[in-house]
């Protein structure tokens, strides 16, 4: 289960970007402290991530820093039902920008916005 990356696929918990091809999972949560993030539109802006992992954006609203074009989620196969990669649509793909990622049949989905770290507080 070796991508020809190096990274490791995992069958009980795979990433899928907008295009419908498997990724690697990013690395997250970002640890508590201030950051600049954006979507690269307009909106470039502060973050801060507290010790219990809630976020709050300085100004603007995740649709304004949510880089449109790029979309991923994270499947977990059904216990009892054999959802995989394979039992994804690829008609469902490419997603169109700023859409939700489609359902895979036997798995849940959570979707992930995508936002540009451009800074990080010392």
């Amino acid at each position: 289960n070796k991508a020809p990356a190096g990274w490791k696929f995992d069958p009980s918990d795979w990433w899928v970007e907008e295009h419908g091809l498997i990724m690697e999972a990013p690395d997250f949560p970002l640890t508590p402290g201030r950051y600049l993030v954006t979507g690269g539109r307009k909106t470039v802006t502060g973050l801060t991530i507290d010790t219990g992992g809630n976020w709050k954006l300085d100004e603007g609203t995740l649709y304004d820093v949510t880089h449109l074009p790029c979309r991923s989620a994270r499947y977990n196969p059904i216990p009892g039902q054999n959802g995989s990669p394979l039992t994804a649509n690829q008609s469902d793909f490419p997603v169109k920008p700023g859409a939700i990622m489609p359902t895979v049949d036997g798995c849940n989905k959570l979707d992930y916005a995508v936002l540009f770290v451009v800074g990080k507080a010392a």
